[in-house]
């Protein structure tokens, strides 16, 4: 591949510590202990209209602080390790991440979050963002919620200008809940349009169950066009295999982890590299022996004895 698109999804962190929020027990388990009362668990912790009830706000604050507390201790997962390589080699137009974790950022994928990120915080009311630091994670771990510095800042302002007093807002992680808009979502829509219209001629798709409406329609879109080219492939990797609206879409789905895949590729792909050297290594060889050969032919030549006429 020349022009390589990746998708990824939570699939590909499990290895580093970081559970799929669909199956991840413990931290509900955790939010259940501070927050007995209140009930919230997969889908209902990532919804916007939880901001509608305090006490679930303080469940969803909670639940943040325990995840970013294991994003902290989290590293690159052998997936990460192999997108890494198509970015050194040239390969990667870009990876599209469903993930919260940042794990691509000290690897220097080009990423696009997708759904945000856990490395800031942003103002409910401003919009400013700020590095998620860990008093920031301490107050969300009691359910509390961080009044916004610049908002503070405004407010001493309007107070030395004897100005009347105006609603301040408060930090929560920057990451992109159900039921609400993406801040960049217009920029990622040029960027995808930009990688599509350098003709990709690969996607893998990785750790994603294709659940997020406008994904699956940028996946469907890149796949049209790889395949409208000879020799254009779209790759599956997932525990769980895909409904069949993707039948046409995929023409290789590989069930089971990400990382045991690219183990096997990784494998594979140093076979074929020692063959060729070992190919390469014997045609050079052969080629020695046949200009060796030839040069012994024009000695045995030249050494014979000239006839006088």
């Amino acid at each position: 591949s020349k022009r390589a698109i990746v998708v990824t999804g939570a699939g590909i962190s499990c290895s580093s510590g970081i559970p799929d929020f669909r199956s991840s027990d413990g931290l509900y388990n955790l939010v259940k202990q501070r927050h007995p009362g209140t009930v919230l668990k997969g889908q209902e912790l990532f919804d916007a209209t939880l901001f509608r009830n305090e006490k679930t706000v303080k469940c969803f604050y909670t639940f943040m602080a325990e995840l970013r507390s294991l994003i902290n201790n989290a590293n690159p997962t052998l997936t990460h390790e192999f997108i890494q390589s198509l970015t050194e080699k040239g390969q990667l137009l870009r990876c599209y991440t469903q993930n919260i974790d940042f794990l691509e950022e000290n690897l220097n994928i080009p990423a696009i979050q997708l759904h945000g990120t856990m490395k800031q915080v942003r103002c409910t009311l401003c919009s400013a963002t700020f590095d998620f630091s860990d008093d920031y994670e301490k107050q969300f771990r009691e359910g509390e919620a961080p009044t916004c510095p610049q908002c503070e800042t405004f407010e001493a302002e309007r107070a030395r200008q004897g100005k009347r007093q105006l609603a301040m807002g408060t930090l929560r992680p920057a990451i992109v809940l159900y039921n609400e808009e993406h801040p960049n979502g217009d920029h990622i829509g040029q960027l995808q349009m930009t990688d599509l219209k350098k003709k990709p001629d690969l996607m893998i798709v990785m750790g994603t169950s294709l659940k997020i409406p406008a994904l699956k329609k940028f996946i469907k879109q890149a796949a049209r066009i790889i395949h409208s080219k000879p020799g254009g492939c779209v790759v599956f990797v997932n525990r769980t295999s895909p409904t069949k609206e993707w039948d046409k879409v995929f023409d290789y789905e590989v069930l089971g982890d990400s990382d045991e895949w690219v183990e096997i590729v990784n494998k594979k792909m140093a076979d074929e590299k020692l063959m060729t050297q070992t190919a390469n290594k014997l045609r050079r060889l052969a080629k020695e022996r046949e200009e060796e050969d030839e040069e012994e032919e024009d000695e045995k030549e030249n050494s014979k004895p000239s006839r006088l006429k």
